[in-house]
């Protein structure tokens, strides 16, 4: 069975928050990772409505440090010092992310050196690589420094529990050499590995935040499982402020999930003007790319 990856969506809304949606942060936990995608104000509160332990953050993914997306660091810094956070916590984000840690720092009141924080800057490419998964970012288009990412499992063979069952396969060092294909004998019978293992898909979750159109978006999302994409504004409101803003609307969201060829798309990042009426969005959205949800606060989604 696969391991899942569990995406719980902290807050779902835009600039001013609303009662139905905080500022903007996701959490996407794959075994001993829990990777905090942005850091709306608020975001602490939501972990504990979502029965969810910051302390178990492993990585803090930024997309671009405009306040809807980072003032809740600080807070989440504090309650990590607070409660003697004791693993080192590496900070992703664009061009100038060491500074904007920094003046959060300052915010907090100490200097980080009771928390061991690590401060990467990334553009385009792989920003961290372990041996079964990877993330990846994709420089925007935005009115600041701003990136999109992806997280990324690799294809991999996974043995055949069943098989093994009927094989009566006892459990053993040998378990491990036929989960590396190789022939090993068993009660004096010989047993081919690669007739046990199946490939496991990849799967993918791209995060594309505050952004104006541009061909990055599409490259970074291609063939997600899940793209999960902002939606600020609607096809009639786009139009109205053509050439004037710096974010998606719902049409072009949905046209970058097509562009893509994601399998689902997740549209975030409403404006306070769709609080009551999310269907707007969503309707438009669904004429260009027909399979879209719109998440609401604490919803999770398992991959």
């Amino acid at each position: 069975m696969a391991e899942r990856i569990e995406l719980t969506f902290l807050g779902t809304g835009s600039a001013i928050p609303t009662r139905r949606r905080n500022h903007p942060a996701m959490l996407l936990k794959y075994k001993t990772e829990n990777i905090l995608i942005d850091c709306g104000e608020g975001t602490q509160r939501q972990f504990r409505k979502a029965s969810l332990n910051p302390c178990k953050i492993t990585k803090i993914l930024i997309t671009h440090w405009h306040g809807d997306h980072t003032f809740g660091l600080p807070g989440i810094l504090n309650t990590l010092r607070l409660n003697g956070y004791n693993r080192k916590l590496e900070i992703y984000g664009p061009r100038g992310s060491k500074e904007w840690v920094r003046k959060y720092f300052d915010l907090v009141g100490k200097r980080g050196e009771d928390l061991d924080v690590v401060v990467k800057e990334v553009g385009d490419g792989v920003v961290f690589n372990e041996k079964e998964y990877f993330v990846e970012a994709r420089k925007m288009n935005h009115d600041c420094p701003a990136v999109a990412y992806s997280f990324v499992v690799r294809e991999k063979s996974r043995l055949d529990r069943e098989k093994l069952k009927k094989l009566k396969i006892p459990n053993s060092p040998l378990v491990g050499k036929l989960a590396e294909g190789k022939v090993v004998e068993i009660d004096g019978k010989k047993v081919d590995g690669k007739k046990l293992l199946y490939r496991e898909a990849s799967r993918k979750v791209a995060f594309v935040m505050d952004t104006r159109v541009n061909e990055n978006t599409v490259k970074l999302a291609k063939g997600a499982d899940l793209l999960v994409c902002e939606s600020t504004y609607s096809k009639e409101e786009s139009e109205e402020f053509l050439g004037k803003r710096a974010h998606l609307s719902s049409v072009e969201a949905a046209g970058i999930a097509k562009k893509a060829k994601v399998k689902g798309l997740a549209l975030v990042h409403l404006s306070q003007r769709y609080e009551g009426i999310p269907k707007v969005i969503l309707g438009e959205a669904k004429k260009v790319f027909g399979k879209v949800i719109i998440p609401e606060d604490l919803d999770k989604v398992v991959l």
